[in-house]
């Protein structure tokens, strides 16, 4: 049921997520002379795998657990745990990609790392998220003073 600005946000992050399933590249570099992506199914080298990890499982986690918590929106207190909890879970793995990228944790890699539009999308939804979590603070803060006035 979308009543509340938080909800469009959290709408919007749900769709930036869903895109990174499609297969977006997060990233590319140079390795052996090869060029290699990277994606949230793994680490790619034309069609064959050079690396598989499960990073599509963290993207279907976030957006369940966004999924979730506006299913929740008449339990403010256990919306705003959940959305503290998401958004904490999110910018964990915000900064886990963008320290395999900074750090050059990738198999094989020795030459430049750029980053791919999937990495951008990624990166837009946490703003999102956090402005999601301002808007259920405000809702409870205001349902908290409407309490203590009565």
């Amino acid at each position: 049921m979308i009543q509340r600005i938080q909800h469009l946000y959290f709408g919007f992050v749900i769709i930036n997520l869903s895109l990174l399933l499609s297969g977006l590249e997060i990233g590319a570099y140079q390795a052996k002379e090869l060029p290699h992506q990277f994606t949230i199914y793994g680490f790619f080298q034309g069609k064959e795998v050079v690396w598989r990890f499960p990073f599509y499982l963290v993207i279907i986690v976030l957006a369940a657990l966004l999924l979730f918590t506006i299913s929740k929106f008449k339990k403010l207190s256990l919306q705003l745990k959940l959305i503290k909890f998401t958004f904490l879970f999110y910018l964990l793995f915000v900064v886990g990609i963008t320290a395999l990228f900074l750090f050059k944790l990738m198999p094989n890699v020795r030459d430049s790392v750029s980053f791919g539009l999937g990495y951008y999308l990624l990166i837009l939804g946490l703003p999102f998220t956090y402005l999601g979590l301002r808007g259920i603070m405000r809702d409870k803060n205001l349902l908290d003073s409407l309490n203590r006035l009565r």
